[in-house]
Parts: structure tokens; C-alpha cells; sequence
């Protein structure tokens, strides 16, 4: 009986004590007051009493709290008294104090750690999710300094914040996240809430309704596969827009966002009630790889484009004043900038324009889609003197493609089945494709049936090996064919573990290939940047594809309309950009300037961008007057039409 007493005492304290920091020191508080009464009651049966309770009482407890009071005893008993109150004080007063503070600082500093505590913000920058897109998103706002500020400008807002809500905040994602971003890190410019955008009360901890703009990135290896990230994206739209409900909230933020699946893209737009602008990446990346499989070293444009401080960018800016003008008399108005069509409200979207006829009458509604280095690039220049384009084009026959392509795609992954129904699109070409991988055949044809693509079209080789044995891939003879493709295996757990294996097999590639004459081009399909470095060989080029939809996610967050131009300029058919050799025109050999080019190309119905020489490598949008031999080998960079290509 007196064991259960005492346990049950046990337990009422422990229950009391994990309450939290109130209750242990109302638990604290209630034994000072124990030992402040006890003492008085024993000081008052020495033989030097107090003259009553209430006196003893605050002498002892004085005693506890304080101990400079213990030299001013007298007697023998009250200094002994005097002595054990004192040293209970520093244990029960102080210790317990100090203990129970320091405890609930160091909880406190923790909770802020995991970001538990809500914000309360105004047209943030809200990014739903840690993934391998993430970094790389939140270093290309940064660093879009110009294009940050127009957005900011637009929605009244002060300042740049970007909030980032995690499932596992920590502080190492912290540090790294700053170490990825160098210089143009700003602490105070990104906060990190621990949760998920499934739960209510999480949502409402990041002030998701009062964000600017939501993006929801997608994931290679964080939630398993891309069917399963596909899946959690339509399931957070859902909980957005339910929440946003229960909030009385009518009208939600843009939210930009990526879906593997194109198929699944119709459903994330039904299931979103305010602004959606989707990325469907495995379709985007495909044709990136299919453009740079056609054209090798097409990587450095995507490079260059793509992203903001590697060189030139392509904006958008309304022009109301020009409202009535012909596209063509604007060409040549922009010296420091190449302008490449418009972008026309349609419905609740946007219809690309892209090297449209210079007779088309620009609307007050329209943006200027221009190349450019800076936005401030673009500015028109009113001149008289500039030579303005005919209307008429010369014929000019179709850029040389080769016909017969023979391309051995090493790996597997969900990209694969993408640039398989991409190349079909280019009807005036054959492909011939095998594809070598560990992953099972019959799980390979499961998911192309299951993504609806078929392979008419293509010759189509499925072969079960691995890659990085010399053995199996000499048996391929993988000089024989024009392009290799190394792609990520999404089959791994981690995208450290699929670059390892890709870099491996580009070694025994390359070992496999040695000596010979004419050897294929390479194309790399890599998940991590930093890995770039260990890929010198120059007839390899590198795609980082997350990087990639990072950097597009992020610039349609900041421009909506961006979002129509990428996916016009880099599919099958619509305005396209071409590598076309300069013998096709004419003028190899010859010191050319720029300018000139310009209007050559003009004449032809295309919009040069710069040009790809084997002496100065790549350059893009040269200033009018820059004069340069271009080589019989040498390329122009321009954009054509659908019926040019």
C-alpha cells in the first residue's frame, strides 16, 4: 500500500514536471514556499523567537532567496537555521532557476530551428516542398535581381522573401543552402517552416493566402518516383484549395508548379481554382535533350537562356506606346537586344508569337519577347537612319537535319519515355533507338503503354545490360551510332548514387571509344551541378536537368507568360531555335558584322541569335557592329518557323 502511495506521488509529479516550463516552476515555487514556512516554524522554537509567524516566515525565505543575508544572524540557532536555508537557496532558488530557464531557452531556440512558430507576412515568396529543385529555384530568384524587382514592383511590395516550407527542417539544410548560394545569400531574406502543405495548421504557419506566388516543385528521388510526386502535387492543390475554403478566402495566388506526367496536367488545373501555371518537366527536359541531339552543343544556348548571370536571358515588356505598329518596324530599333515575337493574352493564358511576319500590328495588350543581356536592353531606340526590313522574304531551302539518326540511350528513366514520343514529332527525320538499361524490358514497355506512347516512327531496340561493364557495351558497338545518351537512373534512392553510376559509365565510354575517328556526340544527363567539372572531354555535353525545371519554375513564377514562350521555342514545330551552318548563306569567309547578319537572316524569314564558331565558341546577341570571319564549320543560332525547319 505505501509503494502504490509512493508510486502514484511519482507519477503525479512527473506528470505535473512534463507540462512544460509554467508548471515546473509553479512546482519549484510551491517547495520554496514549503521550506520558507518550515523554516519559520523552526526558527520560532529557538530560544530567540520572532515577535510573530508572518516575520519568521519572510526571514527564512529571505534566507533562501538571497544568501547576503546569512552574516547579519545572531545566536547559534538562527545561524545554523540561517545556514541550511541558505544552501537549500542555492539549490531549490537558484539551480532550479537557472536549470528550468536555460531548458526552455534551449526548447524555445529549437522550436525556431524546426520553424514551428507561424509567420505573418505579405507577397512572399512561398515554395512548398524540399527537394532536389529547391536549391536551385531559390539561387535563380536571387540572382534575378532586375526581373525580382519588376515583380515586386507589380504587387506593390517591398522586398524579396522567400519562405520554404520542409517536412524536416534543419540546420545543416540551412547551411547548405546558403553555401549553394554564395555571395548573393541573404539570411534575412529566407525563412524555413518545418510541415506539410497536406495539413491545414501548416499551411496557415507559412500565410500561404497572403503569399505573391506558390511553387511546388517536383522531386526525382524525395517521394520515390515521379508517378508518386505527380500524385502528392494534385493531392496539395486539393488541400490548398480546401483550406483556402475553410479560410473564407476567394481569390488564391499564382501558383506555378510541376507535373512528370503531362497526362496528369489537366487535372491539376481542374483541381486549382486560382491561377495555375504548370511545368510538365519530363516533356520540357525531352525536348531539350531532342533539340540537343539534333543540333550537338545546343547545351550552352539552353545554358546561356535558361538562366540568369550566365549570360543572355529572354524577357518580356509591355509596349503600349507602340500599340499599332508593325512587328518588323521594331526589329532594328533595338540594337543592344534581339526582339523575337510577342506574347497576346488568350482567354485566361497567353499564345505565343514567335518570329511572327514583320507585317503583324502589335495590340496595346501584347508583350515584347526580346534576347537580351538586361531588361533595360530593350529600350526602343527612335532612328531614321536604321535600315528597316522588307516585307518580302527570298526562298531559302530547309536547314540540313540528318535524316537517318542512330542514337543508343544507356539507362532508364521516366525522361526516356518523354523523348521517345518527342522525337516522333519530327516527322522528317527516321530514328533509330536502342536502349540499354538493368531495368527489366517488359518494365520498360509497361510504362510506355501506360504513358500511351507508341513507337511508330522509330525503330525501337530494347536490350537488358549494364553499362558500366566494358563487356556488354562493347557488344553494342557504340561507335557505330551517331548520339549516346546517358541518362540518371531514378531506380536508385539518392541522385548522389544515380550520378555515380552516370560518371561511371562515361569513363568506360570513353574507354570503349578510344581511338576511334568519328566518334559519336555524348549527351549527360546529370542531377547534381557540382558534378559538371568532371566531364571535359569536348565532344561531351552535359544537361543537369533539375536544374533546368528549377530554373524555368523559377522565372514563370516571377513571369507567368515565360511559360508559353519555353514551350514554344524548345517543341516540335511552332518558332524553333536552329543551328544552320553559314555555308548555307553564302558569306563563309567573309568579315561580317553582326548588323549584317541581321539582315540576311531577316531575308530569309529567321532571327539570328548569335552564332557557334569553332574559334571563339559561343556567342549570343554580339553588338551591331562586331565583325567577325565566320569558317564553312561554323553555325548561326537562329530562330525559324515551323515551315523552316
Amino acid at each position: 500500500m505505501l509503494n502504490r502511495l509512493r508510486n502514484s506521488l511519482k507519477f503525479q509529479v512527473e506528470r505535473l514536471l512534463l507540462r512544460g516550463a509554467y508548471a515546473r516552476l509553479l512546482f519549484i515555487s510551491t517547495l520554496v514556499g514549503i521550506v520558507a514556512i518550515a523554516g519559520g516554524i523552526v526558527v520560532q522554537a529557538t530560544d530567540t523567537p520572532f515577535d510573530d509567524n508572518k516575520s519568521a516566515v519572510w526571514w527564512a525565505f529571505l534566507r533562501l532567496t538571497d544568501p547576503g543575508y546569512l552574516g547579519g544572524d545572531e545566536g547559534l540557532a538562527r545561524r545554523a537555521i540561517s545556514s541550511v536555508l541558505t544552501v537549500l537557496g542555492y539549490v531549490l532558488f537558484m539551480g532550479s532557476l537557472i536549470a528550468i530557464m536555460t531548458q526552455w531557452l534551449n526548447q524555445k531556440i529549437r522550436n525556431f530551428e524546426r520553424g514551428l512558430t507561424p509567420i505573418a507576412l505579405r507577397n512572399h515568396v512561398l515554395i512548398l516542398g524540399w527537394t532536389n529543385r529547391t536549391p536551385a529555384i531559390v539561387e535563380e530568384l536571387m540572382h534575378a535581381e532586375g526581373r525580382v524587382r519588376r515583380f515586386l514592383r507589380r504587387r506593390r511590395a517591398r522586398s524579396l522573401h522567400i519562405v520554404i516550407l520542409a517536412e524536416d527542417v534543419s540546420l545543416e539544410d540551412t547551411i547548405d543552402l546558403r553555401k549553394s548560394l554564395g555571395e548573393v545569400s541573404k539570411a534575412g531574406k529566407i525563412t524555413f517552416r518545418s510541415g506539410t502543405p497536406l495539413i491545414f495548421q501548416h499551411l496557415e504557419r507559412v500565410d500561404f493566402l497572403h503569399a505573391s506566388v506558390i511553387i511546388l516543385p517536383g522531386a526525382d528521388f524525395a517521394y520515390g518516383s515521379a508517378n508518386e510526386s505527380d500524385t502528392l502535387i494534385v493531392k496539395t492543390l486539393l488541400s490548398i484549395v480546401k483550406h483556402a475554403r475553410l479560410s473564407s478566402k476567394e481569390s488564391l495566388p499564382l501558383l506555378v508548379t510541376e507535373i512528370f506526367d503531362p497526362r496528369k496536367a489537366p487535372m491539376a488545373r481542374a483541381g486549382y481554382h486560382g491561377i495555375l501555371e504548370v511545368l510538365a518537366s519530363d516533356v520540357f527536359i525531352a525536348r531539350c535533350m531532342a533539340q540537343n541531339v539534333r543540333h550537338p552543343g545546343m547545351s550552352g544556348v539552353f545554358q546561356e537562356i535558361l538562366s540568369h548571370g550566365h549570360g543572355f536571358t529572354i524577357f518580356l515588356r509591355e509596349l503600349e506606346l507602340f500599340s499599332g505598329s508593325r512587328f518588323g518596324d521594331l526589329m532594328l530599333s533595338m540594337p543592344n537586344a534581339i526582339l523575337l515575337g510577342v506574347v497576346r493574352p488568350h482567354g485566361e493564358s497567353f499564345r505565343p508569337l514567335l518570329n511572327p511576319p514583320k507585317e503583324l500590328m502589335l495590340e496595346a495588350t501584347d508583350r515584347v519577347v526580346f534576347l537580351a543581356r538586361k531588361y533595360e536592353d530593350c529600350e526602343i531606340i527612335a532612328n531614321d537612319s536604321l535600315p528597316h526590313p522588307g516585307d518580302e522574304r527570298r526562298g531559302f531551302a530547309p536547314a540540313y537535319v540528318r535524316e537517318h539518326r542512330r542514337i543508343l540511350i544507356l539507362g532508364w528513366n521516366h525522361k526516356v519515355a518523354a523523348f521517345l514520343d518527342e522525337v516522333k514529332r519530327y516527322v522528317r527525320e527516321e530514328f533509330e533507338i536502342t536502349v540499354m538499361s538493368l531495368v527489366p524490358v517488359t518494365e520498360r514497355e509497361t510504362e510506355l503503354n501506360r504513358r500511351g506512347i507508341q513507337a511508330h516512327g522509330i525503330r525501337l531496340t530494347h536490350c537488358e545490360g549494364d553499362y558500366t561493364s566494358p563487356t556488354e557495351l562493347e557488344a553494342l558497338q557504340p561507335g557505330s551510332y551517331d548520339n549516346v545518351m546517358l541518362v540518371g537512373s531514378h531506380w536508385l534512392e539518392t541522385q548522389e548514387e544515380s550520378d555515380a553510376r552516370t560518371i561511371i559509365g562515361h569513363l568506360v565510354l570513353q574507354n570503349v571509344l578510344e581511338g576511334m575517328p568519328d566518334k559519336p556526340k555524348i549527351l549527360v544527363d546529370l542531377m547534381d551541378p557540382d558534378n559538371i567539372e568532371l566531364f571535359d572531354d569536348i565532344n561531351t555535353e552535359v544537361l543537369v536537368t533539375p536544374t533546368i525545371a528549377s530554373h524555368v519554375l523559377a522565372q514563370v513564377a516571377l513571369r507567368r507568360e515565360l511559360n508559353v514562350v519555353y514551350e514554344e521555342l524548345f517543341g516540335a514545330g511552332g518558332a524553333e531555335i536552329f543551328l544552320r551552318r553559314v555555308s548555307d548563306y553564302g558569306i563563309s569567309g567573309k568579315m561580317i558584322a553582326f548588323e549584317v547578319l541581321k539582315e540576311v537572316s531577316e531575308q530569309c524569314g529567321e532571327i539570328v541569335l548569335g552564332a557557334r564558331t569553332l574559334r571563339h565558341g559561343l556567342r549570343l546577341n554580339p553588338q551591331p557592329d562586331d565583325a567577325c570571319i565566320l569558317g564553312e564549320l561554323d553555325d548561326l543560332i537562329v530562330l525559324v518557323a515551323e515551315d523552316e525547319s
